[in-house]
């Protein structure tokens, strides 16, 4: 018999009270029970916060256009990109 419990984790069912507008939110992934655990996985690691490499680069694009210590020059770059760019 092969062990398939490291591919095929156990799975339970369980009940538990969020906010509606997370359930709202939750509706529109297509795999929600695999989207709940990922999140409680890094919640329960530690990282609670999101990293950098979590953001779509065109918010982080958009985040720098906005700030005040970036040259004129950047900026234009930036807004170019946002622009023109692809989405």
């Amino acid at each position: 018999m092969v062990d398939l419990q490291g591919v095929f984790p156990m799975k339970v069912n369980r009940t538990y009270s969020i906010d509606v507008s997370l359930v709202t939110q939750l509706r529109a992934k297509r795999n929600q029970s695999d989207t709940v655990c990922r999140a409680l996985r890094l919640y329960l690691a530690g990282e609670d916060e999101y990293s950098v490499s979590q953001v779509a680069t065109r918010r982080l694009m958009a985040a720098l256009h906005a700030r005040q210590d970036i040259s004129e020059q950047l900026k234009a770059v930036i807004l170019a990109e946002l622009t023109n760019g692809s989405e």
